[in-house]
């Protein structure tokens, strides 16, 4: 919707170049005094004007009433009514250039003041919305594709953090029950780097502590055996 509107917006600013420039065409065949309906200056320009762009289907000269005084056509058939949604636009808007979309065309124009500043008409130009429909399915493709990379890349890392992260786990797991098993080659084995083999590491220093404090009572216990033997001597 939001890429509907954005290209709408940039086709409309390309058709208010167009009014524009017939706008000037028609204010002059005014001051000349000369009759829009046999103005054929403005008329020419009107055919020159469609044939700048390739998607427009007709550009229309309507009076105040809402009557068509000129239509020039792409397929080069018989003038068509415009309807009556898009002559109100024309004539009732509050702007001198409008805009108004449909679900296949998009019109804009110009609304068309004589010299006492009363509305005298519009500028009616017809564009074919289904031209950008390659653009719409382009940037349907791009946003799939997006979407696609996306949850690929999103689906990696999910399986990277399984892979790695619970079998890091897992080793932890297997480290200790082995550890409490009595394999002590299980602390060896640990993979550096890892979770394991941090918990293997301080698993060895508590060993070390262990041992160490073992060994210190020991060393207490025979100090205080051979004290006491000492005392039984010398009684």
């Amino acid at each position: 919707m939001k890429f509907d509107s954005l290209m709408s917006n940039v086709v409309s600013s390309k058709l208010e170049v167009i009014s524009a420039s017939l706008e000037t065409s028609i204010k002059r065949a005014e001051r000349l005094g000369i009759s829009l309906k046999s103005a054929d200056n403005v008329k020419e320009q009107i055919d020159r004007a469609r044939l700048r762009e390739p998607n427009v289907l007709s550009i229309s000269l309507i009076d105040q009433t809402g009557d068509l005084v000129y239509q020039s056509r792409a397929d080069n058939g018989q003038y068509v009514a415009i309807s009556q949604d898009v002559v109100r636009r024309a004539l009732k808007s509050n702007e001198a250039k409008w805009t108004f979309s449909s679900d296949s065309e998009l019109y804009s124009g110009l609304q068309i003041t004589n010299s006492f500043g009363s509305l005298a008409g519009s500028i009616v130009i017809e564009y074919d919305k289904s031209a950008l429909y390659g653009m719409y399915a382009l940037v349907r493709l791009h946003l799939l594709e997006a979407t696609v990379l996306i949850f690929l890349v999103a689906s990696f890392i999910v399986f990277l953090i399984i892979r790695f992260g619970f079998a890091d786990v897992a080793n932890v797991i297997k480290l200790i029950q082995g550890y409490s098993s009595g394999e002590k080659k299980a602390l060896d084995d640990a993979q550096h780097g890892s979770m394991s083999h941090n918990i293997a590491e301080q698993i060895k220093q508590s060993e070390k502590m262990k041992s160490y404090v073992s060994e210190e009572l020991e060393r207490i216990k025979s100090f205080s055996k051979s004290d006491a033997n000492e005392g039984e001597v010398r009684r």
